[in-house]
């Protein structure tokens, strides 16, 4: 048996050298083009390695982004998505744009923040000094590391003069730390001086939960704070609020001494005692409802008049489940993470989201002239929409001894998909996407579908108000880069705030949601076919721009989408 298995051995490592010489002797044309000249779609995700900006500099102007060490070209009028924030490419390195903003009112930090220089984002891993921090620039790098998701084509011909196989970015969707710095527990401790809370701590110990701060600059809802606004809420929309999209706030003052007017105590009733007609049976007596209806008022209170008022926000008050997303921050921006000390006496959330997820806060049925506002807020999950797509017909060339032919497209994308929730369940809510126009800039709303949302369960549990459009195939093209909610139940201007510095801050514009578009899906073919490119060319708001709002022109080169 020895030498048989010898002579087999031998029989293996030769046929092993042979494909090993096939492999190696692997002979391609001199010309040798990747793709038989089709520019591939391809989508990168991971930490922002590096990150430029064009010479010149400019809000408009391109760079480059390196993500797994692929460098790649970002065009000029490219529109970054942050998680709640729309900003250029350029307002990435403009130091004003991220620098910090605290109310007056706050006690001062300890160490300010500290800023970014000009040439870099402070994002990415070649932001960090190389040496030690009182040599090195003032900014101490990127903590933790943030990431981007980026779409474009690849150019396979070097037809734009990047070099051949140049990496040209379409879309930035979106740049975010890590997984969003999502978490979730009961609110433990408000700080009302600083206008902050922990979570999953000691009840109303203060330094032993997690500190959540809203990345709130404007002071929208509660004190204006923000150690880097490129991270912040969405000023113009609830994203803070019940989980039913009633906006909510952390109060200026505490209850037991002052009442904040923007978000009064008295709109978070209390639980009666067992026997009263309104007891909820899953709570106990004394702690605020998770469920209540506001009673209808054309307008907000008068003076003295301490009955809900839906014309104001709510404030998050001991006991509530909240959920949150943000980056994370230090206390103290210069200083390294060390095991000595808790990690909340070192670190906090800086939020752009928080929901009171389980709270459903209802406002009265009827139009909004008579009974008051409503809100809406979504989308419950990414808003989709398909970009359509056509067969691809590949040139023949020549020279490559390339025929040509046409790449199927075996399934067009035509799917939308849109969800969220409306606080009035009794009117419809229209979806629209908001076309912009490439030289003015105006906003021309194109309905796309009608929706009657859930009636829900006995005393509004479950899933009252929610309403989902879901659409496998229909023709919603072109698609945009900003979808809108409005209900029927009417819009209203809300009374001016109180924001940043004791500034009149004008109020939500409520009965609507408008928000920017994370998911587009492009066509595929099957194997054995070229990469398809993604067709970008169908988005309007990337071949044309939006007249400024935002972006104030074509993408600049624009990615290759033809042989």
């Amino acid at each position: 048996m020895k030498p048989k298995l010898t002579t087999s051995m031998a029989v293996i490592i030769a046929l092993s050298l042979l494909w090993a010489a096939w492999g190696n002797a692997q002979a391609l044309p001199p010309n040798f083009v990747f793709n038989s000249n089709v520019p591939p779609g391809f989508e990168q995700a991971g930490i922002i390695q590096a990150a430029t900006l064009n010479p010149g500099g400019g809000p408009n102007a391109g760079g480059t982004l390196t993500i797994n060490g692929i460098t790649m070209i970002v065009p000029a009028n490219t529109i970054v998505q942050m998680p709640a924030n729309t900003l250029t490419w350029g307002q990435l390195f403009d130091p004003a744009v991220s620098a910090p903003v605290y109310d007056n009112s706050i006690p001062a930090q300890l160490t300010p923040p500290i800023n970014h220089p000009a040439s870099q984002t402070g994002l990415a891993l070649a932001d960090v000094p190389t040496g030690p921090p009182r040599r090195g620039p003032l900014f101490p790098g990127p903590f933790p590391c943030f990431n981007a998701i980026v779409l474009g084509n690849i150019d396979v011909k070097n037809s734009l003069g990047f070099g051949p196989n140049a990496y040209i970015i379409g879309l930035i969707l979106p740049i975010d730390q890590d997984l969003g710095n999502a978490g979730s527990g009961f609110i433990t401790y408000i700080d009302y001086e600083k206008g902050r809370f922990e979570a999953n701590g000691t009840l109303n110990v203060p330094g032993t939960g997690t500190v959540i701060e809203i990345n709130d600059p404007l002071g929208r809802f509660g004190l204006a704070h923000s150690p880097d606004p490129r991270w912040s809420v969405d000023s113009d929309n609830p994203t803070v609020s019940a989980g039913n999209g009633y906006p909510m706030g952390i109060p200026k003052y505490d209850p037991a001494v002052q009442i904040d007017p923007d978000r009064p105590i008295y709109n978070r009733p209390l639980n009666p005692p067992i026997g009263d007609a309104n007891h909820d049976p899953f709570l106990q007596a004394g702690v605020p409802f998770q469920t209540f209806f506001m009673p209808p008022k054309a307008a907000p209170n008068a003076p003295g008049d301490t009955t809900p008022d839906p014309w104001k926000q709510a404030p998050f008050m001991l006991g509530d489940y909240v959920d949150w997303s943000g980056i994370l921050a230090k206390f103290n921006p210069s200083a390294a993470i060390t095991p000595k000390l808790p990690m909340n006496q070192q670190v906090y959330i800086s939020a752009n989201t928080v929901s009171s997820d389980k709270l459903a806060i209802f406002t009265a049925s009827g139009p909004a002239a008579l009974v008051g506002p409503c809100y809406l807020q979504g989308p419950l999950r990414r808003s989709i929409i398909g970009t359509g797509g056509t067969p691809l017909t590949v040139p023949p060339d020549p020279s490559l001894g390339i025929i040509g032919g046409v790449i199927p497209v075996p399934e067009p994308k035509l799917n939308f998909v849109a969800a969220g929730w409306c606080t009035d369940s009794t009117n419809l809510v229209d979806i629209y996407a908001v076309d912009i126009d490439p030289v003015s800039g105006a906003e021309v709303p194109r309905l796309l579908g009608t929706v009657l949302p859930l009636p829900g369960e006995a005393l509004g549990k479950g899933q009252k108000g929610r309403f989902v459009l879901q659409v496998d195939k229909t023709n919603f093209l072109p698609p945009t880069r900003v979808y809108k909610f409005r209900s029927r139940h009417g819009t209203l201007q809300l009374p001016d705030q109180t924001g940043l510095n004791g500034a009149p801050l004008p109020g939500l514009l409520s009965g609507q949601y408008r928000y920017p578009q994370f998911g587009f899906q492009f066509p595929d073919t099957f194997p054995g076919y070229p990469v398809m490119p993604n067709n970008l060319n169908t988005l309007k708001f990337l071949t044309q721009g939006e007249g400024g709002n935002p972006s104030d022109g074509p993408l600049t080169p624009f990615p290759p989408f033809t042989p």
